[in-house]
């Protein structure tokens, strides 16, 4: 699945992921890595994180059990 943000695309294949900037790769890797870079790559931006919001919520429940798993 293609995701497109200004000046940047982001494919997102199976587990794998390839960011581009302007035609340029500009990672290339697993694909919760890539979301990442692509977030931070925009600045933050709101519309990136939009994206994946669901991911994103995903993890914080997960490191949010980890942690209260751990402090048991």
């Amino acid at each position: 699945m293609d995701y497109r943000y200004k000046n940047f695309l982001f494919r997102n294949l199976d587990n794998k992921s390839i960011l581009y900037k302007d035609g340029y790769i500009r990672f290339m890797g697993n694909s919760w890595s890539g979301i990442l870079q692509f977030i931070d790559e925009s600045d933050n931006a709101y519309e990136v994180k939009e994206m994946f919001k669901a991911q994103l919520e995903t993890r914080e429940q997960l490191k949010f059990k980890q942690q209260r798993d751990m402090s048991k």
